[in-house]
């Protein structure tokens, strides 16, 4: 049967002009799929507001105007907001209560304006019951300005942006199954239209239920779409090369991240800014003339002459010669330089179950430590997404910064997990402890004054480590399961990503106990997943696991005798049946 890695490394080359061309039109698509994910940061930001008080237009139109009173808006705010004491993370600052207002008639505010007298300092307070108004001055429009989610209903703002992330988890089934049943390209062009369509539906949403729904489709939809480009582009390429495919594709996000920052800053009214971001993937669609279908995934299902067709285009764009019989004799193992199918490979082709993933001590130990490791590393890197417009300074800034951060940061991870000093194990270790300590450090600068830029700094850095450690999180689990396992192993670990995108903004929402108190759950929690990191193998240079029996011993100190029994125990035996781990 003809292997789709044996013609990219003897005729069309790993990575050829072809590949790099269909890669960087395949990894555009992070772009529009970054401003949906980051929407929140703009489209949810906080803004004062207070209650709307009946009769205060009319004063503002009729009695302000009439005495010639300057300022008319703040006076009559004065009159009827009682103020508030709240901790703005440098001290105590006095604040228009956001909850409550005088409980005061027309004809009193009326009487205090013109006889020049104080707020009502025994006045009863009662909670907005005519709706709010809003400061404009930075944002014209925000969801929560639209939907009025403040107050009691300040917690719909996080349920919005976790039912977001229950789309991700759901479109992580579905578009799997999409992609695998009617094709790669197919997948991923439905994918780009629902998105677009749903998109346009959420920027017209006339009430915050319409609105949710309408996101979680833009989730499942942007989910398949990104994961549709992502195994296209990963099967094109030839296999010493997807290592660094895999990590490239993640920085067209960091594009989309910087150029979102702009866009914010350009459209101020959530409505159109949801529309900016949305109307432009419509483009994508032109993908069905200049994208071709996997030759890996049509030689699968068997569909072949679309596959050679396919593959010959390369070979032209690439200058390369493909023979006539490229399905023929020529694709005889033997020819290739292999030998027969092993019982080896035979048993590297069994298909894994989930509950494999924990039968085993070693494998579960592996397993559940992966597990942990993906949901932290989405958990604080969404954590620190969402908290954006918290930090102090300027939102678009941070905004700009925190994406600038992504691109040199996955080049890092590139780099550092292969060299001989610090490999995969101690990469992530370095990177998840420093991204945790930094955060929990930044959630004790006083996001104001001269010590703002520290703070700001502390986060970037965080940012910056955390997205390193969640681009190598992905090449050291797909080493660490062994052949049977690796697909649904990494389909559990990404399940549990999905989990800590759901819970970030949950958690953010704790900081109405304490400011801090979600940026130290963060850290701490970032540092615990780092020193997990060290009972696991080293695997770089290693042969990895192809069987279940070798994904076992793999990282555990062999005992003389021991052979795996493939019932869930180790028993003994005289021969050393040990895996060696060769270097690659």
């Amino acid at each position: 049967m003809l292997q789709f890695d044996d013609v990219l490394k003897h005729i069309l080359g790993e990575f050829g002009k072809y590949q790099r061309v269909v890669y960087v039109l395949l990894g555009l698509i992070s772009i529009p799929c970054s401003y949906h994910a980051l929407a929140p940061v703009f489209l949810f930001a906080s803004t004062d507001s207070w209650c709307r008080v009946p009769g205060a237009a009319e004063v503002q139109a009729e009695v302000c105007l009439a005495n010639f009173t300057s300022n008319c808006a703040e006076v009559v705010k004065n009159l009827t907001i009682p103020r508030e004491q709240t901790d703005v993370g440098c001290g105590s600052q006095s604040t228009f209560s956001q909850c409550h207002r005088y409980n005061v008639s027309y004809d009193e505010i009326v009487y205090s304006i013109v006889n020049d007298k104080l707020p009502y300092a025994n006045a009863t307070k009662v909670k907005c019951d005519h709706g709010w108004e809003y400061d404009t001055s930075q944002y014209k429009s925000t969801v929560p300005q639209q939907f009025d989610l403040v107050c009691d209903r300040d917690y719909l703002n996080a349920l919005a942006t976790s039912l977001y992330m229950v789309g991700f988890l759901i479109g992580s089934f579905v578009f799997g199954y999409i992609l695998d049943k009617l094709g790669r390209k197919r997948g991923f062009l439905i994918s780009v239209f629902l998105m677009t369509l749903f998109g346009v539906i959420t920027a017209f949403s006339v009430n915050y239920w319409m609105f949710v729904i309408a996101r979680m489709f833009v989730a499942m939809t942007a989910y398949g779409a990104y994961l549709g480009a992502f195994v296209l582009v990963t099967e094109m390429v030839g296999p010493s090369k997807r290592t660094f495919a895999g990590m490239v594709y993640m920085m067209f996000f960091g594009v989309g991240y910087m150029l979102f920052a702009l866009y914010g800053y350009l459209v101020r009214d959530w409505s159109s800014l949801q529309l900016v971001i949305t109307v432009p993937t419509i483009l994508f669609l032109s993908y069905w003339w200049l994208v071709p279908e996997s030759p890996r995934w049509l030689i699968s299902v068997g569909r072949n002459k679309e596959a050679e067709e396919i593959i010959r285009k390369c070979g032209r764009v690439n200058n390369v010669p493909v023979p006539e019989d490229i399905f023929g004799e020529f694709w005889n193992p033997l020819k290739m330089g292999k030998t027969k199918v092993s019982i080896k490979e035979k048993d590297a082709e069994e298909k894994g179950a989930i509950l494999d993933l924990l039968r085993l001590p070693n494998m579960r130990k592996k397993t559940l430590i992966l597990f942990y490791n993906w949901l932290v590393n989405t958990l604080i890197y969404y954590g620190l997404v969402f908290n954006t417009s918290n930090l102090g300074g300027n939102d678009y800034v941070n905004c700009f910064l925190a994406g600038a951060v992504e691109i040199p940061a996955y080049g890092l991870g590139l780099f550092i997990m292969d060299t001989k000093r610090m490999g995969r194990r101690w990469s992530m270790f370095y990177t998840m402890v420093i991204g945790g300590i930094t955060c929990v450090a930044a959630a004790f600068v006083p996001p104001c004054g001269t010590t703002v830029w520290i703070g700001i700094t502390l986060a970037t850095i965080s940012k910056f480590s955390v997205t390193c450690s969640f681009g190598m999180v992905y090449v050291y689990s797909a080493e660490l399961f062994p052949t049977p396992l690796r697909s649904v192993g990494i389909g559990m670990c990404s399940m549990c990503a999905r989990i800590g995108g759901i819970l970030a903004p949950q958690l953010l929402l704790m900081s109405k106990l304490w400011s801090k108190l979600p940026s130290v759950v963060f850290g701490v929690a970032c540092v615990v997943a780092g020193i997990l990191i060290l009972p696991l193998p080293e695997t770089r240079g290693k042969k990895l696991p192809e069987t279940m029996e070798e994904g076992e011993r793999f990282g555990k100190k062999p005992k003389k005798g021991d052979v795996y029994s493939g019932s869930g125990d180790l028993h003994n035996n005289d021969q050393d049946n040990s895996v060696p781990m060769e270097s690659i």
